[in-house]
């Protein structure tokens, strides 16, 4: 009998140390630095399928669409872990420091490893066009095992058609 009730306190406390030494999901501190920029092209295409997209949005959806390049100056890690998988993106923002807005365009950027930093990454690809006047946003988020974070936004003052 004697050895029922000390099984449980034993499994008790290896339940108690597993929870408190099982990792837990933190925030990376993964940001923008620099000037960002983009580029829309003058070529509008509609795309029935979507444009191909990559990052947190693989596919946007049908509609039209022009070339676009997005990029910054640099994307850093000033954390002491490795950073998930990064996505790039270019928004446009109803008014200027919104907190939503409309996904314009979504890229892939691969992982940082601690203190270190992709220098003038930028991509060319398809972008959403709206035919409406947006403030313009670079947006980046990080994967990780709480699903896709917001880490870090550089907003441009300036209204622009998008």
């Amino acid at each position: 009998m004697k050895s029922i009730p000390r099984n449980i306190v034993a499994a008790t406390a290896a339940v108690l140390t597993l929870l408190g030494s099982t990792p837990k999901s933190q925030a990376v501190n993964v940001v923008l630095d620099g000037y960002g920029y983009y580029k829309l092209g003058t070529q509008i295409d509609y795309v029935g399928k979507g444009a191909e997209q990559s990052g947190r949005y693989v596919n946007l959806g049908a509609d039209y669409y022009h070339k676009t390049t997005i990029g910054v100056e640099w994307i850093t890690n000033k954390s002491n872990k490795n950073s998930g998988d990064l996505s790039f993106e270019f928004w446009g923002m109803p008014y200027y420091g919104a907190t939503k807005g409309i996904v314009l365009m979504t890229r892939y950027a691969p992982a940082l490893k601690a203190h270190n930093y992709h220098y003038d990454p930028y991509w060319k690809g398809w972008g959403i066009f709206l035919d409406e006047w947006r403030f313009p946003e670079l947006n980046l988020w990080e994967y990780t095992k709480k699903g896709w974070q917001w880490r870090d936004a550089l907003s441009f003052k300036r209204k622009n058609l998008l």
